[in-house]
């Protein structure tokens, strides 16, 4: 597979990219965005089904809102949140494989940690 060169002229900067992927690099984030992509979910089903805190769940849907990645609708005294994009379900089916392939070097790892994050 050819590799794709960075070029000067990228209208996506490195910086952009990284915050990206910064953004799916926390396990509470990312198990809560999986469950946005399956359907619509308020604050209190995120919390048990990610097994966090509400204010924790509540402070990752902010981040997750702000960056783009869900949307929040208001119903009556509930909200639901969802995914703002399918395209991420793609994203994440993509790198599964490459994940699993990798999975016990990834955890092993001592480089970068999830305190350095």
């Amino acid at each position: 597979m050819d590799s794709l060169p960075l070029a000067a002229s990228d209208p996506v900067p490195a910086a952009a990219t990284a915050r990206f992927f910064r953004v799916l690099g926390d396990p509470t984030r990312l198990r809560i965005l999986e469950l946005l992509l399956a359907g619509p979910r308020t604050v209190a089903e995120l919390a048990a089904a990610a097994g966090a805190p509400r204010a924790r769940v509540s402070n990752h849907l902010a981040c997750l809102r702000w960056c783009g990645f869900a949307q929040s609708e208001r119903r009556g005294r509930q909200v639901l949140y969802r995914a703002a994009d399918p395209r991420l379900a793609g994203l994440l089916a993509a790198a599964r494989p490459l994940i699993e392939d990798k999975a016990a070097h990834l955890a092993s790892c001592q480089r970068i940690g999830p305190d350095w994050i």
